[in-house]
């Protein structure tokens, strides 16, 4: 990058591009540059270089101390703004949640700390740093949920003793939480809360016996006496993971017939994708099955599933994009919002639903765009009635519509994202895995805000488009539904 370009110092306040306090900085190679954070500039710096001269890398490095344009009166000056003891980052007044507060260490000495670096006690309503860059000798104190409520080391202690002693306390082996021993219940030897027990076990309709809904149920009573090849509802076969990764996918795809026997269809599906898929009964369908595939990565999909199935169901007179019943649900192993390296249980909890409540912040704040992509506006089977209330759905799982909603969480083992249209193309299917993946990648290291512009569909775009490989059919998908006037509904040719 030539010499005649140069950094400029633009004010302390949130980053157009990741929207975390910061000192601002511009630069000359950028028309009209918007207020970035150093280590944003550089990223987008990198990007504008390698678009325009196709240079694969400009070894740009940056610190306070050897930033081109910074005379030592503004470097001083920047050297003394006080940082947050949580992020090192400076206090911005105009936001709430940057706003500097009196956060609390484990023992009880006090910091400056921007509201959102700190979580609250849920008992006395003290505050309590979040993290830590400042190279401080004092410790972190973890938020324990205990009885349902997140509290505060000093509170646990005193709850625990105010309730008998620890002996009288349990640990939920589905949430990881304790409760009082007299609320929990026992599922397959297994101590559960009453909560986690009340929303996963169910009955089965077919065969009259007890299952955690999510898990493997063999159920062997099938009424299909036509195909043993469309099974009941409530199947549950043990499941052949493929591919290598810390997480796998999963999707549904519901699919009518027309003029040919759903039976015949349901064989040539288990036919051609053996054992990488299983065929269901579905009741919100008119005389269709559903296909449910066995976990796979994104890059077995993308490169060992044969997507030509789809394309010969059209051609037999199977129809998915083109009905009122039919749609396409993808699951993602919660394991993919896991915090590797972080043996402290309570905080890789913490992590985990931060990151859970930034994948579902994304899709439902962006309801429209997401709606767009999947081909159908908000209906009874994928609800956005949620909202509103995706703290409760995160922590504690309550869900305005149950399971029809747009993003379901009462699988133990993963979460359903379940808006999009059914349809036998190629791309359609895969854009709908993309997203997920792409969704989950995307928000991995992002701060939830208030009013956190980096959750907005034009950041998620930008993010999609500079990922373009990875993500294809779901920037193809993108491109057709935002670069034409066609409603939602008005797609015909996705089948």
């Amino acid at each position: 990058m030539s010499n005649q370009y140069q950094y400029g110092y633009a004010d302390v306040g949130l980053c157009y591009r990741c929207s975390n306090p910061a000192h601002l900085w511009v630069h000359s190679y950028i028309d009209n540059c918007p207020n970035y954070c150093m280590n944003c500039l550089v990223r987008v710096l990198t990007h504008f270089q390698r678009s325009i001269e196709g240079s694969e890398s400009v070894g740009l490095s940056y610190s306070l101390e050897n930033l081109p344009t910074l005379n030592p009166t503004i470097l001083r000056e920047l050297q003394s703004v006080p940082l947050c003891k949580a992020c090192n980052e400076p206090e911005v007044t105009t936001e709430h949640h940057t706003r500097f507060v009196e956060g609390l260490w484990n023992d009880l000495e006090t910091a400056q700390v921007h509201m959102r670096c700190t979580w609250k006690c849920e008992d006395c309503d003290k505050r309590y740093l979040s993290n830590d860059r400042s190279d401080s000798e004092h410790s972190l104190a973890y938020a324990e949920t205990l009885d349902g409520r997140d509290k505060c080391p000093t509170c646990v202690e005193e709850y625990i003793t105010d309730h008998g002693g620890e002996s009288n306390f349990l640990t939920c082996d589905n949430c990881d939480q304790r409760y009082l021993r007299d609320d929990m219940r026992i599922w397959n030897g297994r101590d559960t809360c009453s909560y986690c027990y009340d929303n996963n076990v169910n009955e089965c309709d077919d065969c009259g016996n007890y299952y955690w809904y999510g898990r493997n149920h063999d159920c062997e009573y099938d009424d299909s006496d036509e195909s043993e090849v469309i099974h009941n509802h409530g199947y549950r076969p043990s499941f052949e993971f493929f591919g290598s990764g810390n997480y796998h996918l999963g999707f549904e795809l519901e699919v009518e017939s027309r003029n040919s026997s759903r039976h015949e269809g349901a064989q040539f599906v288990q036919d051609v994708l053996g054992g990488h898929a299983y065929i269901k009964e579905d009741g919100s369908l008119d005389d269709g099955f559903e296909i449910v595939t066995h976990p796979h990565t994104l890059s077995e999909y993308q490169s060992n599933f044969d997507w030509n199935v789809l394309a010969s169901l059209k051609r037999k007179g199977y129809r998915s994009w083109n009905t009122d019943t039919c749609g396409i649900h993808v699951h993602v192993s919660r394991t993919a919002f896991d915090s590797g390296g972080i043996n402290d249980r309570s905080r890789r909890i913490i992590l985990r639903q931060a990151h859970e409540l930034r994948f579902m912040k994304l899709i439902y704040d962006n309801q429209r765009q997401v709606e767009r992509i999947a081909g159908r506006t908000d209906c009874h089977y994928a609800s956005f009635l949620d909202k509103g209330g995706l703290v409760r759905k995160v922590k504690y799982g309550n869900q305005e519509n149950g399971r029809y909603s747009a993003v379901n969480t009462e699988n133990h083992a993963t979460l359903e994202v379940r808006v999009f249209k059914g349809s036998l193309r190629k791309e359609r299917v895969l854009s709908a895995i993309e997203f997920v993946t792409a969704s989950v990648e995307y928000t991995r290291g992002l701060s939830v805000t208030g009013k956190n512009r980096a959750l907005t569909w034009l950041h998620f775009t930008a993010y999609v488009s500079t990922h373009v490989e990875t993500y294809p059919n779901l920037a193809l998908i993108m491109a057709e539904s935002f670069n034409n006037d066609t409603p939602i509904d008005g797609i015909t040719n996705d089948n």
